[in-house]
């Protein structure tokens, strides 16, 4: 069945090329946040720049898994459902 799906879509040029701009920004943003909370001496600060990063991170991973998903989405649906060629 993921097969069928996979075959059905597939990102284009365009699609590709806004997720990879995207996720480069949300890698400049995490390692600006994480510069920022390592150079902090207050605790506070140091908080909530460590906040900031774990969002931009959890972006970044949404839009890797995103790419991975225009860009292979057989392989992608295969390790969402974590299904195995024995049929676990």
């Amino acid at each position: 069945m993921a097969e069928k799906k996979a075959t059905r879509i597939k990102g284009n040029e365009d699609d590709l090329k806004a997720i990879r701009t995207a996720i480069d920004f949300e890698a400049r943003g995490m390692a600006l946040y994480t510069k920022l909370e390592e150079g902090s001496d207050d605790p506070k600060e140091k908080a909530f720049f460590k906040l900031l990063s774990g969002i931009e991170r959890q972006h970044f991973m949404s839009l890797r898994e995103t790419e991975e998903f225009l860009t292979d989405p057989a392989s992608w649906y295969q390790n969402i459902e974590k299904s195995s060629l024995d049929g676990g």
